[in-house]
């Protein structure tokens, strides 16, 4: 089996998964960190037949030096240069974080010819906007969840630091960590049903690692999707248009 590498280069990680080359379906992932990075990179290739790679980064790492050491013959970083199977129409395309326009690009090929909201809620939230027409339009960047928590605590005199991650989030707190909790998680919450329109005029499209958090709070009549490797789906597909 033919493997195509996609490294999703973060401020704290790279995601690495493997997608067979003829059916697009992934065979293998990890999460690159630390001192253990490059062993684990070697033990999850070592048995793979290596035919690409592609990468984006977003921490100024150097993404190219991982893709060299995997032996691909063909490999692709991902800058505002690249053409992508999406018309993008952001005003400013060289500061344009290249995962959020992989996410988007990985978005519209599981659902082409949609309206989307592809929403990543990490570190930072992005809520980015994919026309039907195959457009990026471009979206709007927030706080994520933690941040938020964070923030409170640092810019106020009083206010504890208190973690996000929290069974049972209520709508409204009845003590002061459960106000700030629900504050900055059903904010975020707020945000989705906002741009998405409750789901009604965009499809619903969720990543980050706070997504399966987040997408317990939406109300039961909003439909939504998670899914984890966005980025890395997008890479894959940008990867097979710039080898047509």
């Amino acid at each position: 089996m033919s493997v195509i590498l996609t490294f999703d280069q973060g401020n704290s990680s790279t995601k690495l998964v493997g997608f067979d080359s003829e059916s697009g379906e992934e065979c293998c992932c990890a999460v690159l960190r630390g001192a253990a990075a490059m062993s684990l990179l070697k033990r999850t290739i070592e048995p793979l037949e290596i035919s690409a790679a592609v990468g984006c980064s977003v921490s100024g790492g150097n993404v190219c030096a991982l893709m060299e050491l995997t032996g691909a013959p063909l490999r692709l970083e991902l800058t505002s240069d690249t053409p992508v199977p999406l018309k993008n129409r952001y005003g400013t395309p060289h500061t344009l974080g290249a995962d959020r326009l992989a996410a988007a690009v990985g978005a519209a090929s599981i659902h082409p010819d949609e309206d989307l909201l592809v929403a990543d809620i990490g570190t930072a939230c992005t809520y980015d906007f994919v026309s039907a027409a195959g457009e990026f339009l471009g979206g709007n960047i927030a706080c994520g969840p933690g941040m938020r928590l964070r923030a409170l605590h640092h810019y106020t005199a009083r206010l504890p630091l208190v973690s996000g991650h929290f069974d049972n989030i209520s709508r409204f707190g009845s003590t002061t960590e459960e106000a700030m909790r629900s504050g900055a998680m059903q904010g975020v919450v707020a945000e989705l049903l906002l741009y998405s329109g409750f789901g009604r005029n965009r499809r619903l499209i969720l990543s980050g690692g706070w997504a399966p958090e987040i997408a317990v709070l939406l109300p039961p009549d909003v439909t939504y999707e998670i899914h984890p490797h966005l980025v890395n789906r997008g890479l894959y597909c940008i990867l097979n248009h710039n080898n047509r």
